[in-house]
């Protein structure tokens, strides 16, 4: 006969919702430290997944429902067992701020068995043993938040064998060596020696930056050093662009294919190199192995950090869900509807909105709403549907193709490191400059082929120098020429900026810099085993220093509608700017171009 088992615990603790969420909305974390067993996935096919607990005798195996939650306030789960001792489990965590500050957390588990012998040991078993272990990590969490402290690291782990430390201390001379400070490189010995292994299965560069309150840059170029220098293993990530999960993991740029299928979602998608291709690493096994499967929970909502919310509906009926939101835009969409209704999230939005998806899809307004509101989500088409609210940016703490790949240290470190031949990926947006010498060809009649060729390749310097400092990586150079690509407007503006003044500051002969800029979409492609773009964007930029006489910089109105770009042009002389209109060849509109005078 089947018996119902029903617990519920209640903890306060000094943390607000949104910093311990981090850590118990992570279950694959939480579940490892609470002390339950490893788990493997067998199948995941629209969020259902079939998984088993790795245990040497008992076979315990279930069927388990997406997770639902709204961020930061709740989070639940149902099982299914079709093997072991139990028939069914739900399990919901709910995060209440305090008045006074801190959060109240409720804890709530049912367990329905008709095991005699899990009746008489889930009492015990869960009631007083699993309750103390849950207490212990949620206080554990909560103490290292009160310390900023992280608290997947241990001050007293020590990870790092012997051989493992002489290792990356032998190695790190050479990243020191290319420009790393080695006060960051101490940081990476420190996280590598006491974080635990599922921090370390998949390091995101940013993310670590953020941890540590350091420059994000200077942090993924020490990985991509360090990974030459044989101390990490670089991987290129496949992402889905609806549930943000990994489809495919590989050691090498050349392996990525441009077509890729979410068995999640059941959609075939296009990689796409500055939204779902991210650069990840994780530690070389000289240095310290681990198990790369270690695996405590098969989903979890810090596995789709950009959702916000996530909740079944069944069909015709309403459910008011409160939320907190970040402001910016966000989508929601429902399962079996085409389509998704788009929100803008600010403090003068609605309270509340109703948000209703119907057989025919959504309606196309855009709803504003407030950082803090009531969504009442409408079900009105006949079948069951899960909702998602999503943040639509992908600027989180990913770094894709896009930003390693516009990197002078990637180009200098990992030149062999291209997309198979043939095959084309997008880029959403890359800034390309492309520069020239004005009159070149008079300067080697005028001082003659050896000083000449001096000049030009000391300006070739000054370009790299000023590229690299910014961020950004030369794609090529043809004859007197450079093409350049940049992750932000600003960084190739000031890039040309520098180089300018530097080159005029030489003296005479003067040598006259022309450049152009231009931002926007293209394709990643593979020419002349070298990573290059094309496409309108490398065309028109291409074109652009055409329009200098010299000692200018020419650029669209994609480059000057830049905030960071309008903050720049604001500081420089009222005269140094001006407008105009012209047609760039082999386009038929005229285009509106900017020319800044150094």
């Amino acid at each position: 006969m089947a018996k119902e088992f029903t617990f519920n615990w209640q903890w306060d603790i000094k943390s607000p919702p949104e910093a311990i969420w981090k850590y118990a909305a992570d279950t694959n974390r939480f579940n490892r430290d609470t002390g339950q067993p490893e788990v493997e996935l067998l199948s995941n096919v629209k969020g259902t997944k079939r998984a088993r607990m790795k245990l040497p005798i008992l076979r315990v195996e279930w069927e388990e429902e997406p997770f639902e939650w709204t961020y930061p306030y709740s989070f639940g789960i149902t099982r299914r067992y079709n093997k072991g001792p139990l028939d069914e489990m739900r399990t919901n965590a709910k995060f209440d701020p305090l008045p006074g500050g801190g959060t109240r957390i409720t804890y709530s588990s049912s367990f329905i068995t008709r095991n005699v012998f899990a009746q008489m040991g889930i009492p015990f078993g869960i009631g007083v043993i699993a309750k103390n272990r849950f207490e212990k990590a949620f206080r554990r969490y909560d103490e290292a938040l009160q310390k900023n402290e992280t608290p997947n690291e241990s001050p007293h782990q020590r990870a790092l064998g012997s051989g493992g430390r002489s290792r990356f201390k032998v190695q790190s001379e050479a990243v020191v060596k290319q420009g790393t400070n080695p006060e960051l490189l101490k940081r990476l010995e420190e996280f590598l020696d006491h974080a635990d292994e599922l921090s370390i299965q998949r390091i995101r560069p940013y993310a670590l930056a953020d941890a540590w309150k350091t420059n994000r840059r200077a942090v993924l170029e020490m990985f991509l050093r360090a990974t030459r220098a044989g101390i990490v293993d670089m991987s290129w990530d496949l992402l889905c662009p609806s549930c943000r999960g990994i489809t495919e993991g590989h050691s090498n740029l050349a392996e990525v294919h441009g077509d890729s299928h979410c068995n999640t979602c059941q959609i075939d998608f296009r990689a796409n190199f500055d939204h779902n291709i991210e650069v990840v690493f994780r530690p070389n096994a000289s240095v310290r192995p681990i198990d790369y499967t270690a695996a405590f929970c098969v989903g979890s909502p810090q596995m789709q950090p950009h959702v916000v919310m996530s909740q079944s509906l069944s069909p015709l009926r309403s459910l008011p869900v409160n939320v907190q939101l970040d402001p910016g835009r966000y989508s929601m969409r429902a399962l079996n509807v085409n389509g998704s209704a788009s929100l803008f999230a600010d403090v003068d939005g609605a309270s509340k909105t109703d948000l209703r998806a119907t057989q025919f899809g959504w309606t196309l307004d855009e709803h504003r709403v407030a950082l803090h509101s009531t969504l009442n989500l409408i079900n009105a088409t006949e079948a069951d549907s899960i909702f998602q609210l999503e943040r639509t940016s992908w600027g989180d703490q990913a770094a894709t193709a896009a930003d390693v790949t516009a990197l002078q240290v990637f180009r200098d470190l990992f030149a062999t490191e291209v997309i198979r031949p043939g095959e084309e990926i997008s880029v959403g947006s890359i800034t390309l400059m492309f520069t020239d010498l004005r009159e070149s060809t008079r300067l080697y009649r005028k001082i003659g082929d050896a000083p000449a060729f001096g000049r030009v390749r000391e300006h070739f310097q000054v370009l790299e120098d000023a590229i690299a400092e910014e961020g950004g990586a030369i794609v090529k150079t043809m004859g007197d020429s450079v093409m350049a690509a940049f992750r932000h407007p600003i960084a190739a503006l000031r890039a040309m900026w520098k180089a300018q003044v530097k080159i005029m500051e030489r003296g005479e002969p003067m040598l006259w810099l022309k450049a152009g800029m231009h931002k926007g979409p293209c394709i990643v492609v593979n020419l002349n085993d070298r990573l290059d773009y094309f496409g309108s964007t490398v065309n028109i930029a291409a074109r652009l220093p055409g329009f200098s006489q010299g000692g200018e910089l020419i650029f669209t109105e994609e480059i000057y509608n830049d905030p960071d770009v309008q903050e720049f042009l604001a500081q420089q002389k009222p005269d140094a700017l001006s407008r105009f209109s012209d047609n760039v060849k082999g386009f038929d509109d005229p285009f509106t171009l900017w020319k800044l005078r150094v």
